[in-house]
């Protein structure tokens, strides 16, 4: 047996930066929970009150503490796609690997599975099947347990994985007799697997707690309130950007508690413990305040290339700009967009709230290699819909051939009926009208 030593360079994150990166990622309705949950389990926070000018204030109808404006913030709880990308933020260690695990989110159902081949998204991506796999199985582990599989046994083989559940003939049931437990043929399962009855039927009933579709919980028809974490205005053509802190918890040092951690007189097993509380409390407010720092510059960033369609009220004149383009703009990492951006929402004069990820739209290349927006392919996939002859409506394929004659513009059949089914409309079939 032999010893031998090994230098190796390893990225860890130090807990202050894990916790800043936790910060960030966090909407406004969480972190006002979490910092609320901190106060409560650390004696050296303290809740202040912001000063007035502290920062700007919002706009008036924000003040206003009618329950129509607080209805007005009910809107679509966030979709799967939107927790997935969030925990690929968090947990994605490079750029590329931020580019492929957003390329197989967008390409999971709703149901939580991945509909597109590694191969395809490979070809696409212009990178090794073995790359793209190795992302999936990232995303394999992010909740909702069971996403991102292939089949239905994938998906409770992972949850089984995840649950720590190392029983092989339980595998073994979920790898080959999904039909069987289905059909409750259950001695049937007995005898191909040689066990007893007695023995199958517990593992069976552990099958039928897992979930075989983990994305139905991330229904869109299900509401919830969202609270904007930033206020758009548009003012003699000046656009201004608030941050609110309003539903915020500002919180400071407690002076009593570092007093005492400042004392000669406590024993040494309670000084650690002050300084321990100290330090925590010092690293969240730090946190909190890069939080604020942060979605201010991207937030600033985003309006200075999106101003034409914010302008004009029309978010239909987006530009076609990702979250790399963004931070190289700001010199900052394409993750730290990613986690600042996922989740947060946006308060509109015109539009109310929307989602801050809405201002990034996909790349579509025109005929003569000019980037485009899908925000206007989408506009003229809605506007076609709209103009059709109702007896005689347009396939999906006839949609994609008359953007092409007329924009110049070639836009697939699959990407027609991927917008169409986002716009909430049938297929033709459906849509024609009977004499």
């Amino acid at each position: 047996m032999e010893i031998q030593q090994r230098t190796e360079l390893r990225k860890l994150l130090v807990p202050q930066l894990r916790q800043s990166l936790k910060i960030l990622a966090l909407p406004c309705i969480e972190l006002k929970a979490s910092l609320q949950a901190q106060l409560e389990s650390n004696p050296f926070l303290e809740e202040s009150r912001p000063e007035k000018d502290a920062i700007k204030s919002s706009p008036d109808n924000y003040n206003n503490p009618d329950l129509e404006f607080r209805a007005s913030l009910i809107t679509k709880k966030p979709s799967l796609q939107d927790v997935l990308l969030r925990q690929l933020g968090m947990f994605a260690e490079s750029d590329e690997a931020l580019l492929i695990g957003q390329e197989i989110i967008g390409n999971i159902d709703e149901n939580g599975y991945l509909k597109s081949g590694i191969d395809e998204i490979s070809v696409l991506l212009c990178l090794s099947a073995e790359k793209v796999e190795a992302v999936l199985k990232l995303i394999q582990q992010f909740e909702p347990w069971g996403v991102g599989a292939r089949t239905v046994s994938e998906c409770l083989i992972i949850q089984l994985e995840l649950s720590g559940e190392q029983n092989q003939i339980l595998r073994k049931i979920v790898e080959d007799h999904l039909e069987d437990v289905a059909k409750k043929n259950y001695n049937h399962i007995a005898r191909c697997l040689k066990e007893s009855l007695e023995n199958i039927e517990p593992l069976v009933k552990k099958i039928l707690r897992l979930d075989p579709k983990p994305g139905r919980s991330f229904c869109p028809d299900e509401t919830q309130q969202i609270i904007p974490d930033s206020i758009i205005t548009n003012k003699d053509e000046n656009i201004e950007i608030t941050i609110n802190n309003e539903d915020i918890t500002i919180l400071s040092i407690n002076k009593t508690y570092r007093d005492m951690l400042k004392s000669k007189e406590i024993d040494v097993q309670t000084k650690e413990f002050l300084k321990d509380k100290y330090l925590q409390a010092v690293d969240l407010i730090r946190a909190v305040s890069k939080r604020q720092e942060t979605l201010r510059k991207i937030l600033e960033a985003v309006v200075e290339i999106q101003q034409e369609a914010i302008k004009n009220d029309d978010l239909s004149l987006l530009k076609a700009i990702t979250f790399k383009d963004v931070a190289q703009k700001l010199q900052m990492h394409e993750s730290t967009v990613c986690r600042a951006v996922m989740n947060k929402y946006v308060e509109l004069p015109h539009y109310g709230v929307v989602a801050l990820k809405d201002f990034f739209t996909s790349h579509i290349h025109d005929q003569n290699g000019q980037s485009i927006s899908s925000s206007r392919v989408k506009r003229l996939i809605k506007e076609l819909i709209e103009q059709e002859d109702k007896k005689r409506p347009l396939s999906d394929l006839d949609i994609s051939a008359i953007i092409l004659r007329e924009n110049n513009l070639k836009v697939s059949r699959r990407t027609v009926a991927k917008y169409r089914e986002e716009f909430g409309v049938l297929s033709s079939v459906y849509r024609r009208l009977r004499d």
